[in-house]
C-alpha cells in the first residue's frame, strides 16, 4: 500500500527530516520516525491521504487491503494488543491531550472489525483537521510519565525534569543535568540494569537527544514514556513550538486612571481626615503614601452601620447614583475594612467589578451578612475604580535593611497566592538590583465585563521578568521609606505599570501587613505529589487511604473564587496536618495564603524560591557613588569599604558612570523617573567638567558655537553611507532596514569590532551573541544595570559535535 509505513521496515530519519513528512503521516507520526526502533514499540504509519478516503461506507481495512490489515494486527504479541492513535496534521504540543486514542488488548475473530471501528472513532475525534493514524503495539505499562527540557522547566537545554504518574494519580518529580551524561545508544534497546540509577539513564537519553537528534538545533522537547520493568519506551516526542495562541503581558490593553466628578453622595464619602483614622484600607493612604504624592487612588468608604437597613427601591436607587456619579458607570471595586488599630481579618468579602446596580445589591446583601457576626459600626465598605496595571508585586521591607526583596508576576495580584513569580533583590543605596525570574504559564485579568479569567502567556515570554530593574528599584526605594515610616518590617502589595491620563507609568502602593518570617523551606527531594485544585480533589487527598510516604499535596485552586475562600485554604491546610505531609505551595511567601498556613502550622514547600541564601555577604562592587552614600550605608549599620580615588582613575570610573547613568535614563518609564535619572547624568557630566578642569558656562557656549556650525542632535539623523558618487541605493535601502538593529562586525577570524550603539540598542539582561567560526568559539555579551557580562562558550565542546559551517 502506498504511502503506509512500518516501523521495523524503515531506518530512523534525521530530525531534519521530520517537517517534510509531518504533513503526510501527522506530527506525532512523524516524530516517532526519528526515535531509535528499540526504544519505541513497533509501529504503523497509515497517511492522512488514506484516512481522508476512509469513511461510514469505506473502512480503514477496506482502504489497505487485507495483506495491509493483516500485518498491521501483527503488530500485537501473543500477550499484548494494539493501541490507535490519531496523529494531526499541524498538531502542537498545546493540543495534548486533545485529539483520542484507543486501546485494543486483545485481537481474536473480530479483530478487523474492531479496528475499523476504534480507528474510525480516533478519526473523528480529528473534528475534520488532516490526520493520519498510528497504530503501534501496546505495552502495559507498570509504571508511565514524561520526561522533558521544556522552557517552563529549566533556562537551559541540559537541564531535564522525569515525572513519574502512579497508580493512584499522584506525581514525583525530579530534576537532571544531561551534561555530562554520555548519549544513550540508540541501536541498543533501554534497558533497566542493576545499579544504573534512573536519572541516569534518562540523563543519557536527553544527551542523545540534545546532541545526536537534534544536532544542535536549540529544540526543546517532551517525551511521553512506559516501561514495564524490563526496560523503558518512549511513546511520543513533542517538540515546543511557539505558543501562537498566548497572550504578550506587554500588550495587553491598561485603561488608565479615572478621577472622579464628584466628592461624596447619600451614602459614599471621599476618605478625610476622620475616614484615614478610622479605617484600615484608608489608614493605608496615610501609612503608604507621603502627604503631596502624584497618584495617589481615590477611595470612598461608608460603615455599614449608615446603609439602608431594607433595601427599599428608593434607597438602592440613591445607593446606585452614589457609585454611578462617583465612581462611573462600570469597573467598580467594593472591598470590605475594619477598625484601623484592629486585628488584620484576611479574606474579607470583595467583589471583581461591578456595575452601579449590581454594586448596591452587593452592598446591602453583604451587610446583611456580615452584621450577623460584627458590629455595623467596626465594618466599613471601600469603594474605589478598578486599578488596572501590567503586574503586582509583594515587597518585603525593614527599617535599617538595606536589602528588599519583591515578588512580582504580571497581572492581577491574588495571583501571588498560588501562582510561579519573580524574585528581585534590591540594595536600596547603592541601587544593585538582581532578579531571579520564573517561568509563568498563566496571569490573572480582568475582562471587559469585570470578572476574572486566566490567560495563558506566550511560552517564549514566560521565563521573562514580569517587572524591570527600573520598577524593582522604585518599588523598593519607596518600601524601604515606607517601613521607616511604620517603624517596623512590613509586606507591601503594589499594582506595578498603571497608566495615567496621558500614558504616564506610575507604581502603586496598595496594602500592607506585618512582615513574618518565610521559614522557607527549598527541600528539593522528590514527592508524589496530589493536586488539590477545588473542592473534590481535596476530598479525594482526604479520602486516600495508601501509604503517605514522602507524599505532598498541591495547593493550586482553578476555580477563582476559591483564590479568596479562607475556609478552602484552613481546609487545605487541616487535612494536609491531619495526614502528616507538607504542603507544594507555588505562590509568593510574602503572599496572605502562605501566612495562613505558616499560621496553622503547616510545613511548606516553595519550589519556586531560590535554592541559596538571600543573606547578604560581601558584595564587590567597584562603582562610583555619590559622595552621601558611604554614610548612608553606614548609618543602616552594614559595613563599607571606600576608597577615595584622583586623577586618571577618578576620569576613568566618571566615564563608566556616564554610561551607567546614560541607561538609567533609557530604562526609565515616566517623567519624574526620567527627570531623576537625567539628573544623575547631568551631575556626572559636571563632575566630569570639575575634574578637567572646565566651567559649565565654557562648556555651554563652546556647545552653542558648535550648534550654531553643524547642527544638535535633535533631528535624530544617522549618516549611513558616504563616497563620492554612491549609485547603489539599494545598499542604503538594506542599511536602513537594519538600522534599528545594529551588530558588531567581524574584521578577521579572531577580531570583532562592537560600536558604542551596539550597547545603545542593546536589551538589559539579554543576551547577544558574536560568533567566531573559525575558532569554534561564541562570545555571550549581556549589559547589566552597572556591567557587561561576558561569556566564552566553545561550540564544539557545548554541543558534543564536530564544528561545522553548515546551518
Amino acid at each position: 500500500m502506498k504511502g503506509l509505513i512500518f516501523s521495523d521496515e524503515m531506518a530512523r530519519i534525521d530530525w531534519l527530516d521530520v517537517g517534510a513528512l509531518k504533513n503526510v503521516y501527522g506530527v506525532k507520526g512523524a516524530t516517532s520516525l526519528a526515535v531509535p526502533r528499540g526504544w519505541t514499540p513497533p509501529f504503523a504509519l497509515v497517511p492522512s491521504s488514506i484516512v481522508a478516503s476512509t469513511d461510514a461506507t469505506s473502512c480503514l481495512s477496506s482502504v489497505l487491503g487485507d495483506a495491509c490489515t493483516n500485518r498491521i494486527l501483527a503488530l500485537a504479541s501473543s500477550h499484548s494488543g494494539l493501541i490507535i492513535r490519531s496523529s494531526v496534521v499541524g498538531e502542537s504540543i498545546w493540543d495534548r491531550g486533545t485529539y483520542r486514542s484507543v486501546q485494543m488488548e486483545t485481537l481474536g475473530d473480530d479483530a478487523i472489525e474492531r479496528l475499523n471501528a476504534e480507528a474510525r472513532s480516533v478519526i473523528k475525534s480529528a473534528e475534520g483537521r488532516a490526520a493520519g493514524l498510528m497504530i503501534q503495539r501496546y505495552v502495559r505499562p507498570a509504571s508511565r510519565g514524561e520526561f522533558g527540557n521544556l522552557q517552563r522547566i529549566s533556562k537551559t537545554r541540559d537541564h531535564w525534569e522525569i515525572s513519574t504518574v502512579d497508580g493512584v494519580g499522584s506525581t514525583s518529580r525530579q530534576r537532571l543535568n544531561s551534561q555530562r551524561d554520555q548519549a544513550a545508544d540508540p541501536n541498543e534497546p533501554l534497558l533497566i540494569r542493576s545499579g544504573l540509577a534512573r536519572e541516569r539513564l534518562f540523563g543519557s537519553i536527553g544527551a542523545w537527544l540534545n546532541n545526536e537528534l537534534l544536532l544542535g538545533q536549540s529544540q526543546r522537547l517532551n517525551c511521553e514514556w512506559i516501561t514495564d520493568n524490563r526496560q523503558f519506551y518512549l511513546v511520543q516526542v513533542d517538540e515546543e513550538d511557539e505558543d501562537i495562541y498566548g497572550v504578550n503581558p506587554f500588550q495587553v490593553r491598561i485603561s488608565p486612571a479615572i478621577r472622579p466628578a464628584r466628592n461624596s453622595g447619600h451614602y459614599l464619602k471621599l476618605t478625610d481626615a476622620s475616614g484615614l483614622k478610622a479605617w484600615d484600607k484608608l489608614k493605608v493612604l496615610e501609612e503608604l503614601w507621603e502627604p503631596d504624592a502624584a497618584h495617589k487612588p481615590t477611595l470612598f468608604f461608608v460603615p455599614l452601620a449608615e446603609l439602608p437597613a431594607q433595601a427599599s427601591a428608593a434607597r438602592l436607587e440613591a445607593l446606585e447614583d452614589d457609585f454611578r456619579t462617583l465612581i462611573g458607570s462600570a469597573g467598580i471595586i467594593v472591598r470590605t475594612s475594619v477598625r484601623a488599630g484592629g486585628e488584620k481579618l484576611l479574606f474579607l468579602p470583595r467583589t471583581e467589578c461591578l456595575t452601579p446596580e449590581a454594586a448596591a445589591r452587593w452592598c446591602v446583601e453583604t451587610a446583611g451578612t456580615l452584621s450577623k457576626d460584627h458590629d455595623g459600626n467596626d465594618i466599613a465598605f471601600v469603594a474605589h475604580r478598578f486599578i488596572a496595571a501590567r503586574a503586582s508585586a509583594w515587597t518585603r521591607a525593614e527599617p535599617g535593611n538595606p536589602i528588599v526583596e519583591i515578588n512580582s508576576l504580571w497581572g492581577l495580584p491574588d495571583a501571588l497566592q498560588y501562582c510561579p513569580y519573580d524574585i528581585w533583590e534590591v540594595h536600596v543605596p547603592t541601587g544593585v538590583a538582581t532578579g531571579y525570574p520564573d517561568y509563568k504559564s498563566d496571569m490573572l485579568i480582568s475582562r471587559s465585563d469585570g470578572s476574572w479569567e486566566y490567560v495563558r502567556v506566550k511560552n517564549e515570554l514566560a521565563r521573562g521578568n514580569s517587572i524591570g530593574s527600573t520598577e524593582a528599584k522604585d518599588l523598593a526605594a519607596r518600601s524601604t521609606m515606607i517601613a521607616e515610616r511604620l517603624g517596623r518590617a512590613c509586606h507591601i502589595m503594589w499594582f506595578v505599570g498603571c497608566v495615567e491620563t496621558d500614558g504616564t507609568l506610575f507604581n502603586i502602593p496598595w496594602y500592607w501587613t506585618e512582615a513574618h518570617a518565610a521559614d522557607r523551606n527549598t527541600d528539593r527531594t522528590a514527592y508524589r505529589v496530589l493536586l488539590v485544585s477545588d473542592h473534590a480533589s481535596l476530598e479525594k487527598f482526604i479520602a486516600f487511604d495508601g501509604p503517605r510516604t514522602r507524599q505532598a499535596v498541591a495547593l493550586r485552586p482553578t476555580a477563582l473564587e476559591l483564590m479568596r475562600d479562607t475556609k478552602f485554604i484552613v481546609a487545605v491546610g487541616t487535612a494536609a496536618k491531619s495526614a502528616d505531609v507538607p504542603i507544594i505551595l507555588y505562590g509568593s511567601t510574602l503572599a496572605h495564603a502562605y501566612y495562613q498556613l505558616r499560621k496553622m502550622g503547616c510545613a511548606i514547600v516553595t519550589p519556586t524560591e531560590k535554592e541559596h541564601s538571600r543573606v547578604r555577604r560581601a558584595v564587590n562592587l567597584g562603582k562610583l557613588v555619590r559622595d552621601k552614600i558611604p554614610a548612608k550605608i553606614a548609618a543602616r549599620h552594614e559595613v563599607e569599604i571606600t576608597r577615595r580615588i584622583t586623577g586618571n582613575l577618578r576620569k576613568g570610573f566618571l566615564i563608566s558612570k556616564l554610561f551607567e547613568e546614560a541607561l538609567e535614563v533609557r530604562e526609565a518609564t515616566e517623567s519624574a523617573q526620567k527627570a531623576e535619572e537625567l539628573a544623575d547624568l547631568f551631575e556626572v557630566f559636571r563632575a566630569i567638567a570639575k575634574a578637567e578642569g572646565v566651567s559649565l558656562e565654557a562648556i555651554r557656549e563652546a556647545a552653542d558655537q558648535k550648534k550654531e556650525k553643524s547642527g544638535g542632535f535633535e533631528e535624530g539623523l544617522v549618516l549611513l553611507q558616504t563616497g563620492i558618487a554612491v549609485s547603489d541605493r539599494s545598499s542604503i535601502a538594506d542599511l536602513e532596514r537594519g538600522i534599528g538593529d545594529v551588530l558588531a562586525e567581524q574584521t578577521s577570524d579572531e577580531a570583532t569590532e562592537i560600536p558604542f550603539s551596539f550597547f545603545g540598542f542593546m536589551k538589559l539582561d539579554q543576551p547577544r551573541s558574536v560568533y567566531f567560526e573559525k575558532l569554534k568559539v561564541r562570545l555571550d555579551i549581556i549589559l547589566r544595570p552597572d556591567r557587561l557580562e561576558l561569556k566564552l562558550v566553545r561550540i564544539a565542546e557545548q554541543l558534543g559535535l564536530p564544528f561545522t559551517d553548515e546551518p
